[in-house]
């Protein structure tokens, strides 16, 4: 289930995204103002931004300009603006789309949907299926199974977990789990506990599905993780 941040100082057009987006299955988080918005941003991991232009305390392209220099990730700018300058300044600014108020929630869906598919093509996301002993790991459907029970990931767990499979002849270091997993610059010395409470919550799950004696996930010191599954399954 993907985790769509949606920005929007109105109430009313706040709360009617919410239960939209829920209504198709997306797990949202809102945010009523730049500031709250920026927080949010690092503290929950969407895997899109929904973002008003108009924004008390900070305007939207303040946020856009925050997000842009730490991440890829997507970003569709809501805006009433009719304004072919301020729509350009977004796009310069890094949007990946945008669509002007008032406007229908189907056109919003199929905006999603087409800027979530170029993220994941660029991503790597619809790539064959990754399979061994231990785990199955399908792109096309987001499913993931751990000796043929079903995995209950988050977008960002799934992401994750593939990324470790696909490299799993090396240890990968946090710094490119956090480039190549959260979209994060990795010049910018992040926190690493984002990827360290990821991999913990990863490994409960599996260990819970294979067994607890079996360590899919192994951690380097001071380095990163390796990703063992059909190994630690012999």
């Amino acid at each position: 289930m993907a985790k769509i941040l949606i920005v929007e100082d109105e109430a009313g057009l706040r709360q009617g995204l919410e239960i939209n987006l829920r209504h198709e299955n997306y797990e949202t988080v809102v945010a009523a103002d730049g500031d709250e918005a920026i927080r949010l941003f690092h503290s929950d991991n969407p895997d899109l931004v929904l973002l008003d232009l108009m924004l008390p305390k900070r305007s939207g392209f303040e946020v856009l300009d925050h997000i842009r220099k730490i991440s890829r990730t997507p970003v569709i700018l809501l805006t009433a603006r009719s304004q072919e300058t301020d729509k350009v300044r977004g796009l310069r600014g890094g949007a990946d789309d945008y669509v002007t108020k008032p406007f229908g929630v189907q056109e919003l869906f199929a905006r999603i949907d087409a800027v979530m598919r170029r993220s994941e093509v660029a991503a790597g996301s619809t790539r064959s299926v990754c399979e061994d002993h231990t785990i199955r790991l399908d792109p096309a459907t987001r499913e993931a199974t751990a000796r043929n029970q079903k995995l209950k990931l988050s977008p960002k767990e799934f992401d994750l977990l593939m990324y470790l499979f696909r490299n799993k002849e090396r240890v990968v270091p946090r710094d490119e789990l956090l480039s190549r997993v959260w979209n994060y610059r990795v010049d910018l010395n992040l926190n690493s506990r984002t990827v360290d409470t990821h991999v913990t919550r990863l490994r409960r799950k599996l260990q819970k599905a294979v067994g607890t004696d079996n360590a899919v996930i192994v951690a380097v010191a001071k380095i990163g993780y390796r990703y063992l599954g059909e190994a630690a399954a012999v």
